[in-house]
């Protein structure tokens, strides 16, 4: 902080604590710290007694919205009561301590301003429940991200309004240099930066819901442009966000200039990874729900962005990778055009079974699966004779190709105890052992051994 002799100026750090010294002598007053404490006790029995009826009524329930077929009115009406109970019940409550407050001639300014929080709680919980009704669970990410935030919003609001002095402090001076901002300034430049990223995640998941039906464009691509859009938005709300506090774009352009050769170098692998996002996002080389092999495991694509690639494996791992790993390595698409994948169950039998018979009885045990395709059919290739075993290479369709581990382990099982059903051995390796002319000495050797 920098003081230029102006008297006009409002030092951030003296405000501050004139604000506390103020809230330390208000809360001194006894009058305060009474309904501070009815306030307190009031909350307390209405964020309890929901739980307390709702436990008693569902034991062990999580207080999730109830759906799906077998959920009947009467426990969604139970849910959605349970959720207006508590500031009903703190209202009431509130309401008969300040009628005590009136008839003994007290103040009671401070239950009067937390009324009105608890009307605006009531307000907010009245219209997820209003939104719950309409669109069902759909409803809970827009709850998290837009119903919830503008209600806390409208609370600090709401506080800064009521508390004495804090129309000093928001307008309090930061200074950064040559930069002065105000802190109703630095508020008003965050509220438009995310009011711009929920801008952009809104219309990014409209455009994904309604596009593919209207224009008959393939998912990828709505994606592309969903993530596009939402990153554009959120660029614009940056700009404003900057413009709101004041800062000086001829300057910033000339600093941004100077310091993009540094960024540039510094920042290459990002780079990188962000126009490999672009590139696979308009290929559509990768698109979420592809099966793919990366350094030798199977994973399902869950997401891409324009930084890293977010794929699950088998084991329920979630990886996220670098996109540019996409781009300068291979990668096995298993569904890119085609789900149907070829599963190989290498398999050998002993020389005594017919290969004839071996063919049949592998070809029909793998039809008996669930997984395995009818077309095209299983395929039994003979492979050649090894040592100890004829050996073959069972050749099988399936239209899942994250699921090939787990048929390729059923086949095994039921190739056991189909060979068992038809008499063909699974062999084991053998040796023939030559001796030459040292077994007549070998046999002259153990039975004196025996006598000894």
């Amino acid at each position: 902080m920098i003081n230029d002799g102006t008297p006009q100026e409002n030092f951030l750090g003296q405000i501050i604590r004139g604000q506390i010294d103020f809230l330390l002598a208000m809360l001194a007053r006894p009058v305060v710290q009474q309904q501070l404490l009815v306030i307190l006790a009031i909350l307390l029995v209405a964020w309890t007694l929901p739980e307390i009826l709702r436990r008693r009524r569902r034991p062990g329930g999580a207080g999730r919205y109830p759906q799906g077929e077998g959920v009947s009115l009467r426990q969604r009406v139970a849910w959605f009561a349970h959720l207006l109970l508590a500031p009903i019940v703190a209202l009431v409550l509130l309401a008969l301590a300040s009628r005590l407050y009136a008839l003994r001639g007290l103040p009671d300014g401070l239950l009067a301003d937390v009324t009105i929080l608890v009307w605006m709680w009531l307000a907010y919980r009245g219209l997820v429940v209003v939104l719950y009704i309409l669109f069902g669970e759909a409803v809970r990410p827009y709850r998290r991200w837009i119903v919830t935030p503008a209600f806390v919003i409208l609370v600090i609001a709401q506080a800064i309004n009521m508390l004495p002095g804090t129309v000093t402090l928001v307008d309090a001076t930061i200074r950064l240099g040559t930069l002065a901002i105000t802190l109703s300034n630095l508020l008003l430049a965050l509220l438009t930066l995310y009011l711009f990223i929920i801008a952009g995640w809104v219309i990014g998941q409209s455009m994904m819901r309604w596009l593919p039906d209207r224009t008959g464009a393939e998912q990828g691509v709505i994606d592309s442009i969903a993530t596009l859009t939402r990153y554009a938005l959120i660029s614009v709300g940056i700009v404003l966000a900057l413009s709101v506090l004041g800062l000086d774009f001829t300057s910033l352009a000339i600093i941004a200039g100077g310091l993009s050769v540094g960024i540039g170098i510094g920042m290459q692998e990002f780079v990188a990874n962000f126009i490999s996002g672009l590139v696979l996002l308009f290929e559509q080389t990768l698109r979420p729900g592809d099966v793919i092999e990366v350094d030798n495991r199977i994973s399902r694509v869950q997401k891409i962005s324009l930084r890293a690639t977010t794929v699950r494996t088998l084991t329920n791992q979630e990886l996220v990778i670098p996109n540019s790993n996409f781009t300068s390595q291979q990668v096995t698409n298993l569904t890119k055009s085609d789900r149907i994948v070829r599963v190989l169950v290498p398999f050998s039998v002993s020389y005594k079974s017919k290969p004839d018979e071996v063919r049949e009885v592998a070809g029909a045990t793998a039809l008996q699966h669930e997984l395995v395709l009818a077309e095209p059919p299983p395929f039994v290739a003979f492979l050649g004779y090894g040592e100890s075993s004829i050996d073959f290479n069972l050749s099988v369709s399936v239209d899942q190709p994250d699921r090939s581990g787990r048929v390729r382990s059923d086949l095994y099982y039921m190739l056991w105890d189909a060979f068992a059903a038809h008499g063909i051995e699974i062999p084991f390796p053998q040796r023939d052992l030559n001796l030459g002319d040292g077994w007549e000495k070998l046999a002259g050797i153990v039975p004196h051994s025996k006598e000894a």
